[in-house]
């Protein structure tokens, strides 16, 4: 980065927009284009990566300079918006320049990671990197935002205990001055080992919608945490698969500390069948549907595992186990949300999703990417009447008892949209 070649100019061709008044967004300070005037080229930089620490000290912010040209730093900074503030609560301007295609890292004087501060081009010098995970952040020029983190005038906590890495390949980054939260993949907090290099593993659009791989160190895991009779150790085992009871339950046999029986699906919760304590709901004979006759038809040629919850509960309150299915070394569970027939997943990361991973990336950014695709798609329950041209559930009446709706068939018509890949 530190090497000089040809220079950006960042420069305005005729009259420069004005800023917005202090009650807009910051988006407004872009005004249209009058006939005399040309729009402001601005360098494509953009924020390549954001390490919200488990400590604050060791913050980072990596940048990436997507062009073919030296950027030259000069009036570029990242304004802070803090905890859902409207307003500027702090500033760091950038100094120097950054080479084409190179990265751009910034951290604090006080971090505590072993040569962490080597890779830094600019180190802040009043404390941690002013952010914790649920704060707006705008690489700015001038008043004119080029790329931006977050959601202005909300603390939701969006990059809490993981890293944030941009999502594509690098000639693939494109600043935006409108924050787009499927453009970024969560991966492990603290995950230091990528900064100024594009080693991670998981990039790609394809590469999120193919769902996690079991990784075997798993499978050398206990399923028992030793020591205790009631708490998982996130080791996978081997089953066979008996029978399914609806959407996200079936049973499976034991084996290597697995007791057997039933197991209720971890992490979603799928519309419900008639049952002795349950009525049917929209999507509930589509959801059980796939789940037997498609996940579960093949049980003779079919592989499966019984993962348990790192650090989590072996049974759920009414004493099923809790767990994840891999059939054939893919994730039921993110086949049964890739469909949009599941509750949504959490949003925040805690010890036992981080403990889930694949390649570094946790089971839950899959499930959580597969959610959103699914939603954008109006599929199953994110369809109608969440999403007026949405799916309609075919098990489903939904003009019957004046509008409220009634189980229309216990074997409706419905194949999936995503073939399965066995």
């Amino acid at each position: 980065m530190k090497k000089i070649t040809t220079l950006l100019t960042i420069f305005l061709l005729a009259s420069c927009v004005s800023p917005s008044d202090s009650s807009s967004s910051i988006l407004d300070s872009i005004s249209s284009e009058t006939p005399t005037s040309e729009p402001l080229v601005l360098p494509n930089l953009v924020f390549s990566k954001l390490i919200t620490g488990i400590a604050s000290r060791n913050n980072v912010i990596e940048i990436y300079n997507a062009s073919s040209l030296t950027v030259e730093l000069t009036d570029i900074r990242i304004d802070f918006y803090s905890n859902g503030s409207l307003e500027v609560t702090a500033s760091i301007p950038l100094v120097g320049m950054i080479d084409a295609n190179d990265y751009y890292i910034i951290g604090s004087a006080n971090q505590t990671i072993e040569n962490l501060d080597v890779s830094f081009d600019l180190t802040y010098q009043s404390g941690s990197l002013p952010y914790n995970g649920n704060d707006y952040l705008a690489l700015m020029y001038e008043d004119l935002p080029i790329d931006v983190l977050g959601y202005l005038g909300s603390d939701l906590d969006y990059s809490k205990n993981v890293t944030m890495i941009r999502l594509g390949t690098l000639d693939q980054y494109q600043a935006n001055p409108i924050y787009q939260d499927d453009q970024f993949i969560r991966y492990i907090p603290d995950y230091f080992q990528s900064l100024g290099n594009d080693n991670h593993q998981i990039k790609t659009f394809d590469q999120l919608y193919a769902g996690p791989q079991l990784e075997d160190r798993y499978k050398a895991l206990p399923y028992v945490e030793p020591g205790t009779t009631t708490t998982g150790g996130g080791g996978a085992v081997i089953t066979y698969n008996s029978s399914v009871a609806d959407g996200d339950t079936a049973f499976f046999s034991a084996g290597n500390g697995f007791p057997g029986g039933s197991v209720r699906y971890y992490y979603i919760n799928t519309p419900e069948v008639d049952g002795s304590y349950t009525n049917a709901e929209p999507w509930g004979y589509v959801a059980s549907k796939y789940h037997k006759e498609y996940i579960m038809a093949n049980k003779q040629s079919s592989t499966f595992y019984v993962q348990s919850i790192p650090g989590g509960a072996l049974k759920e309150v009414n004493n099923r186990n809790l767990g994840l299915i891999w059939v054939n070394g893919q994730l039921a569970q993110f086949l049964i949300i890739r469909e949009g027939l599941s509750e949504n997943v959490g949003l925040s990361y805690g010890p036992s999703d981080l403990a889930l991973t694949d390649r570094d990336v946790p089971y839950l950014t899959f499930l959580r990417f597969a959610e959103h695709q699914a939603k954008l798609n109006g599929w199953g329950t994110k369809g109608y009447p969440i999403m007026e041209t949405g799916e309609k559930s075919p098990d489903w009446n939904y003009q019957a008892q004046g509008g409220l709706g009634a189980l229309a068939t216990t074997n409706p018509v419905w194949f999936p949209h995503i073939e399965l890949p066995w």
